[in-house]
């Protein structure tokens, strides 16, 4: 890395959790923080948990889990979905401003963690999150070996490794 040139200017994600039980209202916070989160021009990730597994038997994804993918990404034009992989490594690493995690109600990701205990909940939960989250996104450029790139997608996910990693140069090796 140049002398000077920052490693990562960009802050890990705002982790929100919201757990309780089915019909408590989870979804309907997560869906309103969503909106006015996004009002906000904050890039917003939504984590949720599901006791199912998507049903891939026989599928190009499930061989290769099965035969030792350490994670396995389907991705089209227009979205992506991963298989095998830990939550607890992905959620701090989303490239987003901020992460909203449905349910997990045995497990923590740190930050806001919010029990739902019925409907009547959601205006005092929403409130939180709104004042949990960050006013504005982050930074939009990051310095990468010299060069202005965008602050979003891989770049924004590349810098919170380096930050999270310590890493302070990366250098090609052939």
């Amino acid at each position: 890395m140049p002398p000077g040139a920052s490693r990562s200017n960009v802050a890990p994600p705002v982790i929100i959790q919201v757990v309780g039980a089915s019909g408590s209202g989870k979804s309907l916070v997560i869906e309103r923080a969503v909106r006015r989160l996004a009002a906000r021009g904050l890039a917003v990730g939504v984590v949720k948990h599901s006791h199912h597994s998507p049903d891939l038997s026989g599928k190009d994804s499930a061989r290769f889990a099965k035969a030792g993918a350490s994670v396995v990404l389907f991705a089209s034009d227009r979205s992506f979905v991963t298989f095998r992989g830990r939550t607890e490594d992905l959620v701090p690493a989303l490239p987003v401003d901020v992460v909203l995690v449905e349910g997990y109600s045995r497990r923590t990701f740190g930050g806001l963690r919010l029990r739902m205990q019925g409907p009547g909940d959601a205006s005092a939960a929403l409130v939180r999150i709104l004042r949990a989250a960050p006013l504005r996104p982050g930074p939009t450029r990051l310095k990468v070996d010299g060069r202005s790139r965008p602050v979003r997608g891989p770049w924004r996910f590349v810098a919170y490794l380096l930050r999270a990693n310590d890493v302070r140069h990366v250098e090609r090796e052939d």
